[in-house]
């Protein structure tokens, strides 16, 4: 659903600030995805810095189901998928870029 929207002062503002924030949480993400991938480098354990500690451990992901496969096999018909399928609700959204 697209609209036109006269921006007023205040409105530019606010993109601006949420662009800005946007922007450097984006940074702040990626600097600590490589200091946790550092840490990782050490091995499973915990490991203490001055003021907080890392605890680094190994986790099995959950088992995923390919219902798509398993239905396939069952050959469904048409009228029964359509009958169990739900549209999606509709969200706004919002992304940032540069002007």
């Amino acid at each position: 659903m697209q609209s036109t929207v006269t921006l007023t002062p205040s409105l530019f503002a606010l993109v601006d600030e949420a662009g800005a924030i946007h922007a450097e949480v984006a940074r702040l993400t990626k600097q600590l995805d490589a200091l946790k991938a550092r840490i990782k480098t050490e091995g499973v354990g915990k490991h203490a810095g001055f003021v907080f500690e890392a605890n680094v451990y190994s986790k099995t992901g959950a088992d995923k189901t390919d219902w798509e496969t398993i239905a396939k096999k069952l050959n469904p018909s048409y009228q029964l998928i359509a009958a169990h399928t739900k549209p999606g609700t509709e969200q706004v959204a919002i992304n940032f870029s540069k002007v």
